[in-house]
């Protein structure tokens, strides 16, 4: 660029000594001098975009950052071909050429998800960015800059000497928006590989967003709240695009979503939900809604004492449901199971001082296959089911900002069960067959989704709509043994895998390992 630059200018100079030579007439006088003006201000401004340095304007050096930290570079400070490494503590983290935003560069750095530990005081991370060019089919470095930061998602969060009791506080008339990003993976093995210390690769097979609208609105003397549930249609539509009871994906509109009410404990557990029933105009007829969606999604539970760091205790999970047969009876949208709950860390989540909780759960049976298969550090053992749910509970606002839930199902079956088999002759199972058809032999492609059947695959949550009934039981539906009599069995196998598969034209029974794993991230809109 600078190279550019000072050829434009030699260039201008030998015009001017060339013209000088010969007399100019009026007009032609007067365009050469607006020429000339011109070209030395279109020289000066490329020479300008050259000199912009390629330095870190924010953050400053020995900066306190937490969360996700904006790098912000001048304009003009990266050539064409030009990109960006960088690094971290001496760490290479990526190789980019980061968005332009206005007058910057911005480079957004997540400490959270690169999980970096606090740094120690006097002992900062150096951020450093590297320039380079790609030249003769190399890379080589043009330049380089950097600042320290002192990494504090942790810090500055103090808990009293006597702990802290987590409570919703919430104002009647707060109105809260969620967004639920739904998938669910599959992950099939041979038991063959399984013992070989082989490890199943996971597909995604499928996904939805559901938006869910929580408002307060009363309160009462003993710290209760009435809540108001309701679906919400898509940002800036009318309508939502959900999976529910046994029908495929299809178009909600707004005008199709109902609310519910339930009242809670300002520790979260339910006292008592209903659903309004309605209520015709006199003079008309008309029954009560028997097509409108509604989400009955609990909030999380929290510790009934006062706990610190690294506290456990006795928890639940609260799962919603609704009984479709008695709706306007119900006195209930929960079905509590135990849990037990961990009071993780304190952290900054969405600009707020938070507490990291935690609930677990596993159910399952251990055979002696099974614990010779954990010896050996097998991916798979025995059947089992774990839920897992991590809270962020901002401390200042007393809202849930962030919840992630993680729920897998491990089963060893049958292939004849599950679909699975090769052809001709070929080693190892296939991929399983699904609703979206049968993939190739010796796993193909990945997988299809296992017919989930209800309201697309919310182990805590439903959508439901009257009149198409409730989910199945076992792999269907929610996962049995996770109800308050303790664990029970883990039900049918999962539908919608299609045929048993066959080898060179007889059946085949080879057993596979089968991972499908539910995944849950419930996020506070303008978080």
């Amino acid at each position: 660029m600078r190279s550019l630059s000072n050829v434009i200018m030699k260039r201008l100079l030998v015009k001017l000594l060339v013209d000088a030579k010969r007399p100019l007439g009026g007009r032609e006088h007067v365009r050469m001098k607006r020429w000339i003006g011109s070209l030395i201000l279109g020289g000066l401004g490329t020479l300008a975009l050259a000199q912009a340095p390629f330095t870190i304007v924010r953050p400053a050096d020995g900066a306190k950052v937490k969360e996700t930290v904006h790098i912000l570079i001048p304009k003009g400070s990266i050539p064409d071909g030009g990109y960006v490494g960088i690094f971290l503590g001496g760490k290479f983290l990526e190789a980019t050429v980061p968005p332009l935003k206005g007058k910057y560069y911005d480079y957004a750095l997540n400490t959270k998800a690169l999980k970096l530990a606090d740094t120690e005081p006097g002992k900062p991370l150096k951020l450093e960015l590297v320039l380079y060019v790609d030249y003769q089919e190399k890379s080589r470095i043009v330049d380089r800059t950097s600042v320290d930061i002192n990494i504090g998602n942790q810090a500055n969060i103090p808990i009293p000497n006597q702990g802290i009791k987590l409570r919703y506080n919430i104002k009647p008339g707060t109105r809260m928006i969620y967004r639920l990003d739904q998938k669910v993976s599959v992950s099939p093995i041979s038991d063959v590989e399984n013992s070989k210390g082989g490890r199943a690769a996971e597909f995604t097979a499928d996904g939805e967003t559901i938006r869910m609208a929580y408002e307060v609105m009363n309160s009462y003397g003993d710290g209760d709240m009435l809540l108001r549930m309701q679906p919400l249609p898509e940002k800036g539509k009318d309508y939502a695009l959900l999976t529910v009871g046994e029908q495929p994906q299809a178009k909600y509109f707004d005008y199709e979503m109902a609310p519910i009410y339930m009242r809670i404990h300002s520790t979260g557990q339910e006292v008592f939900g209903s659903i309004p029933g309605y209520i015709p105009l006199e003079g008309t007829s008309g029954g009560g809604v028997t097509t409108d969606l509604l989400g009955a999604f609990p909030l999380p539970t929290l510790p009934s004492k006062a706990v610190h760091v690294g506290d456990n205790w006795q928890s639940q999970f609260q799962e919603g449901v609704v009984d479709l047969n008695n709706l306007y009876e119900t006195e209930s949208l929960v079905q509590p199971f135990e849990a037990r709950g961990e009071f993780v860390d304190t952290e900054w989540e969405g600009g707020h001082p938070c507490a990291k909780i935690r609930h677990i759960i596993e159910a399952g049976g251990t055979t002696k296959e099974g614990k010779k298969l954990k010896a050996q550090g097998a991916q798979f053992s025995d059947d089992k089911i774990s839920l897992e749910e991590t809270i962020w509970f901002a401390l200042d606002t007393h809202q849930v900002l962030k919840i992630v839930r993680d729920e897998s199902i491990d089963r060893k079956v049958q292939n004849s069960q599950l679909g699975f088999g090769g052809q001709g002759g070929q080693g190892g199972p296939g991929a399983p067959s699904g609703p979206m058809g049968p993939m190739g032999p010796g796993g193909g492609g990945p997988p299809a989704a296992p017919s989930l059947g209800g309201d697309f695959m919310s182990p805590i949550g439903k959508l439901q709509r009257p009149g198409q009934g409730r989910r199945g039981n076992g792999m269907n539906g929610p996962p049995a043994g996770f109800g308050p009599q303790g664990p029970g069995g883990f039900g049918g196998p999962p539908g919608g895998f299609g045929q048993q598969g066959r080898m060179g034209g007889q059946q085949q029974s080879v057993a596979t390992f089968i991972r499908i794993r539910f995944l849950q991230t419930f996020t506070l809109e303008g978080n």
